[in-house]
C-alpha cells in the first residue's frame, strides 16, 4: 500500500478538532468503521459506537469483555501431534447500549427519519461519546435528543449512559424502551450479514454460547448470569435506570434469559426535559466462581456508584485521563489534521490498557471481534515501548499477563518436543489458538519478543530487580527454549536456527531468519546477564532459582555460547542481509503489475504461492534494523531498507509505523512520512477496510513509536537514551515525554534545536548526535541542530534496490503466478 493524501478524512463530516472527533451528519454507508472509531472502552468492557436505538442497519453490534471468550474444538482434515486442539473466541456479551424512543407512536430509526441536526462526538479529555440530534416526526412535531455513553477508566466493571428527550412543538406521548439484549445468540439467526473469506475476521459460533443461570430484577434492577458452554467462564450483568420527569409516566418491565426491556411511557409536556440515566455493571470469573456472587459484584458495583453519582465520575474520568495525557500527549505544531489522528491513537491506546488488569491487550482492544479477540506479539512489540515511556503500572501489568502463562508455555514446548517454553502466537487463554501452525507455532520469535518487552521495560523505567525477580523464569526458559531449538554445524561452530516463520507471514517455516536469530541472540545474552547479576547480587536468591529452574552453570554458558555463534544472514553480493537463508533465490513478485483487487495477497492467493515469491506482508528485516538497530551500520540499515521497502506490499497494518521509522532513520524522509500517513490513518480512513471489526491497536501504539522512535529519533537500546532527530519539512515543532534512569523528561524539537527540560526525578545523561548532555536540573537544556539528517530521493517502484540502484534482470527475476 502507497501513502493516502496527507488528509483522507472528508472534513465537511468529520471537521479538524485536537480533542475529539465529531460526526456531523448520519449515513449508513461505512457503519462498521464508525462503530469501532466512536467505541468506548476502558481495557477491560468495550462497547462499540452502535445507534443506542439498536439499529438494525448495524455492521455489527458489539459488547466485549478482556477475556471473556468461548472455547471449541479445533476440527483438523488431517491431524498431527502437537496441532492446536481449542481454539478460543471472544463473546459478544449481552448488550446495555440501546434505548429506543418513539413520539405519539413513531419510532426514531435514523436510517429513515427526518433528522434538523445530528452530531456526535468522542472527547479525548473526559471519554465521553455525545450525540445530540433533531428529529422531525412524520406528523411535524420536532424532538430533540441528547445521549451520552462512558465506560469508567476508574470503576473498572462500570459503563454509564444517559438519554435526554425534549418535544419541542406541543405535548407527545413518549416511549421509552431500555433493552438489555444477549446479540451473541441472536447471532446463530443471522449475524452481521457480512460474506466472503477473511481470515482477520471473527467466525460465528454453531451452537449456544452463553447458558443462562440468572434473570430477574432484584431491588428494582435487571440481573443476568450466564456460564459459557465450553469455556466454563462466568458473567453477570447488572443494571440500573434512573428516570427524570415531571410528566405522569408508567413502567413495565418484561424479562427473560436473553432480553431484559424496561418500558417507559410518559404523557410529556411541551419543552419539559425527561432524562434517563442507565447504570450498567460487568463482572466475569473463572469457572469456579459461581455466578450468583458475581450477580452479587455486580449490584455492589451500581451501589458504589450511584452513592457518588453521575457528576463524581465523570469528573474521576477527566482526572484519569488529565493525568493519561500528562505522560502521553505527543504535539505536533501546526499540523492540526494529524494531531487529532494522533490523539486519536493515543486515546484508543488508553481503552486498550487501562483495566486490562491482569488480561492481555487484544489485537482490537475492546472495540471488536476481530482476530476472534486474540492476543498476539503485538503488545510486546508495539505497546509495551509506548507504556514503558509513559505509564509504568500499565507496562508491568501487561508483562505480569505474559509471566503468568508461563506453564501454559512451558506445557506448549513439551508438545513440540522442546525444553524451555514456547509462548502462543494467538491466544486469549495461554494456549496456542491458531490452527494453522506455518503461520502459527512456527514464529518461534514470539519467546525472543517477551523477552525484549520484558528488558525494555527494565532498561527503561530503571528496575532491574523486575530481570532477576519475577521475569527470571520466562528469560531462563526462552533462553533455554533456543538453545535446544537450534545447533550448532561446520568447523566454525555457527548456530543456527530452522524452520521457523519470521514476523513476516508472506514466508514460512524457513531457515535462519533474520529477525527470529537477532531476537533469539538479544534473548540468550539477556538471560545469561540476568541469572549473573542475580548471582553477583543475592546469593540466597540465585540459589533458590539454581533450584526451581534446575539452572546450571553449564547450561548458562551455552546461552552465550549460541549467542554469540548466532548464524545472522548476510549476501556480499547483493550487500544485503537476507530476510532468511533462502529468501533471495526466489523470484520477486511483480507488484507493479498486481491489480488492487488481488490485495492483500493473502485473501487471493495460496499461501504456498506467496511463499514461492520474495514478497512481504510486513516489515521483517526492517523491524529488525529498528530493534536491533546497535547491530547494524547506517550502510546496512540503508542497503536493507532499500532492498525491501520496495517488495512490501503493507497487507499488515503493522509495516507501516515501523518502515516509517527506518525510513526516517536512513534519510528516505519523504517516504518516512508517507508510511506514518498509512499507519496514522488506518482506522480513521479505514485504508485496509476492515476497521469494522475493531480498532487496530497495534498500529495506533507503532504511531507513538514512528514519532518517537522515527521522527523524533530517539533510540533507548539497554535504557541508553541517544537523539539523532528527522523532523519532516513543514512541520515547526514535535513535543513528547520519555523515561531516563526513571526520571521523566519532555522533548521538544524543532527544524533548528532539541530542548529537554526534566519533569520529574534525578535525571541523568542524554546523547545528543553524539554530544552527551546533562538533563539533571529544572532549567530547559537547549541543543542546537544543524539540519536533520539526510535526504534521499524518495524510493520510486516495486523493483528492490541493489546498491542503490534497481536490481537488473540477471540479478533478480520478476514475476506473477500464471493461473
Amino acid at each position: 500500500m502507497r501513502a493516502p493524501a496527507a488528509d483522507p478524512i472528508d472534513r465537511s463530516r468529520f471537521p479538524v478538532e485536537e480533542w475529539g472527533i465529531t460526526e456531523t451528519c448520519y449515513d449508513n454507508a461505512g457503519l462498521g468503521q464508525r462503530e469501532t472509531v466512536f467505541a468506548v472502552g476502558n481495557g477491560y468492557l468495550g462497547l462499540r459506537g452502535n445507534n443506542e436505538e439498536g439499529s438494525v442497519e448495524a455492521y455489527a453490534h458489539g459488547t466485549f469483555i478482556n477475556g471473556f471468550h468461548e472455547t471449541w474444538d479445533i476440527r483438523h482434515a488431517e491431524d498431527a501431534v502437537g496441532f492446536a486442539r481449542v481454539g478460543q473466541t471472544v463473546v459478544n456479551v449481552p448488550d446495555v447500549k440501546t434505548v429506543g424512543i418513539s413520539v405519539d407512536g413513531e419510532p426514531l430509526q435514523l436510517s429513515t427519519a427526518e433528522l434538523e441536526s445530528f452530531g456526535r462526538t468522542l472527547d479525548f479529555r473526559d471519554g465521553v461519546l455525545r450525540r445530540d440530534l433533531l428529529w422531525v416526526t412524520a406528523a411535524g412535531q420536532r424532538v430533540q435528543l441528547r445521549s451520552t455513553r462512558m465506560v469508567s477508566f476508574t470503576r473498572r466493571n462500570l459503563a454509564l449512559m444517559s438519554y435526554e428527550i425534549v418535544v419541542l412543538d406541543s405535548d407527545a406521548e413518549v416511549v421509552i424502551t431500555s433493552d438489555v439484549r444477549n446479540r451473541q445468540d441472536e447471532a446463530l439467526d443471522g449475524g452481521s450479514g457480512v460474506v466472503g473469506f477473511d481470515p482477520r475476521r471473527s467466525a460465528q459460533f454453531e451452537n449456544r454460547v452463553l447458558l443462562s443461570q440468572v434473570n430477574g430484577e432484584e431491588q428494582g434492577r435487571m440481573v443476568f448470569g450466564y456460564r459459557a458452554a465450553h469455556s466454563g467462564l462466568g458473567l453477570a450483568i447488572a443494571v440500573d435506570h434512573e428516570l427524570y420527569t415531571a410528566d405522569a409516566v408508567s413502567i413495565e418491565t418484561r424479562m427473560n434469559a436473553d432480553l431484559g426491556r424496561r418500558t417507559y411511557r410518559i404523557a410529556a409536556t411541551m419543552g419539559e426535559p425527561i432524562l434517563l440515566l442507565k447504570w450498567a455493571a460487568y463482572h466475569d470469573g473463572p469457572p469456579e466462581v459461581e455466578v450468583a456472587d458475581l450477580v452479587g459484584l455486580a449490584l455492589l458495583t451500581i451501589d458504589d456508584a450511584q452513592a457518588v453519582g453521575r457528576e463524581a465520575i465523570e469528573s474521576e474520568q477527566q482526572g484519569w485521563l488529565e493525568h493519561y495525557w500528562a505522560r502521553a500527549d505527543v504535539q505536533l505544531d501546526g499540523q492540526p489534521e494529524l494531531q487529532q489522528a494522533v490523539r486519536w491513537c493515543l486515546f484508543q491506546l488508553a481503552q486498550a490498557t487501562a483495566r486490562a488488569d491482569g488480561a492481555g491487550i487484544g489485537a482490537k482492544g475492546v472495540t471488536g471481534s476481530g482476530y476472534q479477540g486474540h492476543y498476539f506479539w503485538d503488545t510486546e512489540i508495539y505497546l509495551i515501548p509506548f507504556l514503558a515511556h509513559t505509564n509504568t503500572g500499565l507496562a508491568r501489568r501487561a508483562l505480569r499477563f505474559r509471566i503468568a502463562m508461563l506453564d501454559k508455555a512451558r506445557e506448549r514446548a513439551s508438545q513440540m518436543a522442546q525444553l524451555g517454553a514456547l509462548f502462543p502466537w494467538r491466544t486469549i487463554n495461554g494456549e496456542e489458538a491458531s490452527a494453522y501452525y506455518a503461520a502459527g507455532t512456527a514464529q518461534y520469535h514470539i519467546d525472543a519478543d517477551v523477552a525484549f518487552a520484558i528488558c525494555k521495560y527494565a532498561d527503561v523505567c530503571g528496575d532491574p530487580e523486575f530481570l532477576v525477580g519475577e521475569a527470571l523464569p520466562v528469560l531462563v526458559e526462552t533462553a533455554r527454549l533456543y538453545a535446544d531449538l537450534g545447533f550448532f554445524r561446520g568447523p566454525e561452530r555457527s548456530f543456527h536456527i530452522h524452520s521457523v516463520t519470521g514476523p513476516d507471514e508472506y514466508s514460512a517455516v524457513v531457515n535462519n531468519n533474520l529477525y527470529t536469530n537477532l531476537m533469539a541472540r538479544a534473548n540468550l545474552r539477556r538471560a545469561a546477564e540476568a541469572v549473573h547479576l542475580l548471582q553477583a547480587t543475592d546469593s540466597t536468591a540465585y540459589a533458590e532459582a539454581v533450584r526451581e529452574l534446575s539452572l546450571t552453570e553449564e547450561e548458562v554458558s551455552c546461552w552465550q555460547q549460541a549467542a554469540d555463534a548466532m548464524t545472522i544472514p548476510y549476501d556480499e553480493g547483493f550487500g544485503v542481509h537476507p530476510q532468511d537463508e533462502d529468501f533471495l533465490s526466489r523470484e520477486v513478485w511483480d507488484l507493479a503489475n498486481t491489480p488492487p483487487s488481488r490485495l492483500p495477497l493473502l485473501l487471493h492467493y495460496h499461501p504456498l504461492v506467496i511463499y514461492r515469491f520474495q514478497v512481504l506482508k510486513q516489515a521483517d528485516a526492517i523491524l529488525a534494523l529498528f530493534l536491533a538497530g546497535d547491530e547494524f551500520t547506517p550502510d546496512q540499515k540503508r542497503a536493507d531498507y532499500e532492498y525491501y521497502d520496495p517488495i512490501t506490499t503493507g497487507d499488515s497494518t503493522l509495516s507501516a509505523v515501523v518502515q516509517s521509522i527506518i525510513a526516517a532513520e536512513v534519510g528516505y524522509q519523504d517516504r518516512a512520512l508517507e508510511s506514518f500517513l498509512e499507519g496514522i490513518f488506518v482506522d480513521l480512513a479505514d485504508l485496509h477496510g476492515n476497521t469494522g471489526d475493531g480498532v487496530h491497536i497495534a498500529s495506533a501504539g507503532g504511531v507513538w513509536n514512528a514519532l518517537v522512535y522515527g521522527f523524533g529519533g530517539l533510540r533507548d537500546y539497554r535504557g541508553r537514551i541517544t537523539i539523532d532527530p528527522r523532523l519532516p519539512q513543514g512541520w515547526t515543532a514535535l513535543r513528547f515525554g520519555f523515561r531516563l534512569n526513571g526520571s521523566r523528561v519532555q522533548l521538544e524539537l524543532t527544524q533548528d534545536a532539541v530542548v529537554l527540560t526534566l519533569i520529574d526525578g534525578p535525571g541523568g545523561t542524554v546523547s545528543v548526535r553524539g554530544l552527551e548532555v546533562a538533563v539533571i536540573g529544572p532549567e530547559p537544556v537547549r541543543v542546537p541542530l544543524d539540519g536533520q539528517g539526510p535526504r534521499l530521493p524518495t524510493i520510486t517502484g516495486y523493483v528492490p534496490l541493489i546498491h542503490g540502484r534497481p536490481a537488473r534482470p540477471d540479478e533478480v527475476t520478476i514475476g506473477l503466478p500464471k493461473g
